[in-house]
């Protein structure tokens, strides 16, 4: 679960470099490794500590982030976590709403209807806000997405958004656009949406309140 970094670091970190470098400079300062400013360029500070983690892990020390010190960093990957999970006889508790847990129905936090148009009913662990997730499920009450909300004035200073849950479910498409607000995230964001359905299906999803999906 805690990977979902890696599909949200090239919104936050593209503009000013390579989003895998920047990436790898957050685990590396996780690690210790002082490897500077996370600004996704490979400077000297952050070939130094590549070539620390590089001769600690008995990796050549090349000073890059090559496929192998790539590889170290990241062992293991999301998809790679849920099959684990899976074979160990766990379930996927979010599939079908209520996800139980922490999690709330949105409409009981907020001034928001049940089902809002374009997104589904909503449901959300209040001590998440304001980047969620939110587990959007359909009238049947089947999973159909993950929408992240990301404040445009974190995403200003490149605030980093770590341990992102994520369900282990194939993804459709990614829709990413801004939001002015709404009620429960009142200030401007992105909502960074991960479909588990068709983008037809996604069109079907009509209901009151459209203003929280502004595209």
């Amino acid at each position: 679960m805690a990977m979902l970094c890696l599909g949200l670091w090239p919104v936050a970190v593209t503009a000013y470099g390579d989003w895998r470098v920047g990436q790898a400079q957050e685990l590396l300062t996780e690690a210790g490794l002082n490897p500077g400013p996370i600004d996704g360029l490979l400077g000297p500070r952050t070939r130094a500590a590549l070539r620390r983690y590089q001769a600690s892990h008995g990796l050549p020390e090349t000073g890059v982030l090559d496929a192998a010190t790539h590889e170290s960093l990241l062992p293991r990957s999301v998809s790679q976590k849920g099959e684990e999970k899976k074979e160990e006889g766990s379930t996927e508790p979010w599939l079908k709403a209520p996800p139980g847990g922490n999690y709330k129905k949105v409409s009981s936090l907020v001034s928001l209807p049940n089902f809002v148009s374009g997104l589904g009913t909503l449901y959300v662990d209040p001590t998440t806000l304001p980047q969620g997730p939110f587990l959007a499920y359909d009238r049947q009450g089947n999973l159909i997405s993950s929408v992240y909300m990301l404040p445009l004035k974190d995403l200003a200073v490149r605030k980093s958004f770590n341990d992102l849950a994520v369900a282990h479910v194939k993804t459709d498409h990614i829709d990413i656009y801004a939001n002015n607000g709404h009620p429960g995230v009142p200030d401007p964001h992105y909502h960074v949406v991960l479909w588990y359905i068709s983008r037809e299906q996604a069109a079907s999803l009509v209901g009151p309140w459209r203003e929280i999906v502004q595209k």
